[in-house]
C-alpha cells in the first residue's frame, strides 16, 4: 500500500506504539490518585507534558492535555469567546477553516456574536490585511488555521499575530496548528497568541490524544467541566498512554524538522514535474505552500471514481478534508473555483515515510487511470 493522505492521519510509528503498549501495561494508575503508583502515573505525564510543551517554546504549566485538536478548538474558542463577552462580541475567523473551528463560529453566532469571515481568493490566498481590517475596539477573537488542510496554503501568524496585537491587545487570538506542529518550527513565545491546538495522529502518534497550549496568565471560561484535571480546564482522566506516545512522536521528529521540510519538498517537485504531462491537471494549492500537501483537479474525472481505482492500485489519496466524508470541498468552495474543478479535485499529502518511488507510482497510476476511465460528460 502507498499511503499519501497524511493530511487526514499518519501510520503509528513503530517506537511510538511501543512506549504506549508498555504504558498500558505498567502506567495503569490514575495520575490524580494519592497513593506511589498513582504518582507515578502523574510524574510520567508532567514529564511529558514538559518535553512536547518544549517543542513549541511553552512551558509545561502551558500545555494541557485533551481527547483531540477538535476539543482544543472547542475548548479555546468558546472559553476565548465568552471570557471576553462582556467588553467585546466580534469575532473573525477564515473562510476555509477546519470543522473544529468553523462550526464553533457558527454557533458563537447564533449565541449573538458577530461573526466576521474572511475568504481566501482563486488562489488560495487569504488576505492578511483584510483580516487585520476587520480588527476594531469590540473584536474579543480571532482565530486562525496555520496550515490549511485541503490546500496547505499558509498565513504568516508571527507578522499577522503581532500586527493584530498591536490594533487591539485585548483582542485573544487563538491558532489551529493541527497541519503544522512539528512540521514547521513553531516558538509561541514569538507568536502574540493566547491558545494554540495540535493533535498526535497527524504526526506518527496515535489518535484519541491532543493539546492546548494557553498563555500563562490568560482569561478562559471552562467550557469542559468534571473532576478539575487539567487545572479545571478539561475535566476527565488524563490517557497517560497516549499522552506517552505522543511525547515519543514528538521526540523522534523533534530533530528533523527541516529534513523532513526538505523531503516533503522534493516530493512536491516531483510530483509537480510528472503532472506537466497531464493536459488535463490544474493545481489548486498556492505556490508557496506547505510542500507536504498538494491539491490538484484531474477535470473531466470526478474524484470518487479517480479515488477508488487509484485504491485498487494500492495508492490512498483523498478528495479534501478527511471530516467532509467524500462531500464537496469546502476550501476549494469558498476560493470560488468552477464546479467541474471542485469535483475533480484530489489532495495529495506526504508523510515522513514517503519515497520518490511513491510519487513514481502515484504518476503512473494516474496515467492508467486516464487511458481507462470514461471521463464526465457535461
Amino acid at each position: 500500500m502507498i499511503y499519501l493522505d497524511n493530511a487526514a492521519t499518519t501510520p503509528v510509528n513503530p517506537q511510538v506504539a511501543q512506549v504506549i503498549s508498555e504504558s498500558l501495561q505498567n502506567d495503569f494508575a490514575n495520575p490524580s490518585s494519592l497513593y506511589s503508583i498513582g504518582a507515578k502515573s502523574e510524574m510520567a505525564m508532567d514529564k511529558a507534558r514538559e518535553f512536547i510543551a518544549g517543542c513549541i517554546g511553552a512551558k509545561g504549566s502551558e500545555l494541557y492535555f485533551t481527547s483531540c485538536a477538535s476539543e482544543s478548538n472547542n475548548i479555546a474558542i468558546y472559553g476565548l469567546a465568552l471570557a471576553r463577552k462582556n467588553w467585546g462580541k466580534k469575532v473573525i475567523t477564515t473562510g476555509y477553516e477546519h470543522p473544529a473551528v468553523r462550526h464553533p463560529f457558527e454557533f458563537l453566532g447564533e449565541m449573538g456574536f458577530e461573526v466576521v469571515t474572511v475568504n481566501p481568493d482563486k488562489n488560495g490566498i487569504v488576505d492578511e490585511n483584510a483580516i487585520l481590517d476587520a480588527v476594531d475596539s469590540k473584536t474579543c477573537l480571532v482565530s486562525l488555521i496555520h496550515v490549511n488542510n485541503e490546500t496547505g496554503a499558509k498565513i504568516d501568524i508571527e507578522k499577522l499575530t503581532a500586527k493584530i496585537k498591536e490594533k487591539n491587545p485585548r483582542t485573544a487570538i487563538h491558532i489551529d496548528a493541527v497541519q503544522s506542529f512539528m512540521k514547521y518550527p513553531v516558538d509561541v513565545k514569538k507568536l502574540k497568541i493566547e491558545s494554540l491546538s495540535f493533535s498526535a495522529h497527524k504526526i506518527n502518534g496515535p489518535k484519541g490524544i491532543g493539546g492546548l497550549y494557553l498563555r500563562q496568565g490568560t482569561n478562559i471560561k471552562p467550557v469542559f467541566l468534571g473532576g478539575g484535571q487539567e487545572k479545571g480546564l478539561r475535566a476527565g482522566t488524563e490517557n497517560i498512554h497516549y499522552i506517552k506516545g505522543l511525547a515519543k512522536a514528538c521526540e523522534l521528529l523533534k530533530p528533523n524538522l527541516m529534513a523532513n521540510l526538505r523531503h516533503y519538498a522534493q516530493l512536491r517537485a516531483q510530483l509537480l514535474e510528472g503532472l506537466k504531462e497531464f493536459d488535463n491537471v490544474v493545481i489548486n494549492s498556492p505556490e508557496n505552500g506547505a510542500p507536504y500537501t498538494l491539491n490538484l483537479s484531474f477535470t473531466g474525472y470526478r474524484s470518487e471514481t479517480l479515488l477508488h481505482f487509484l485504491d485498487s492500485k494500492g495508492i490512498c489519496v483523498s478528495s479534501g478534508s478527511a471530516c467532509s466524508k467524500g462531500s464537496r470541498s469546502h476550501t476549494l468552495t469558498v476560493m470560488k473555483l468552477p464546479a467541474d474543478r471542485i469535483d475533480s479535485s484530489l489532495r495529495v499529502s506526504f508523510g515522513v515515510q514517503n519515497t520518490a518511488d511513491d510519487v513514481t507510482a502515484l504518476l503512473l497510476a494516474l496515467k492508467e487511470a486516464k487511458e481507462k476511465l470514461q471521463k464526465v460528460k457535461r
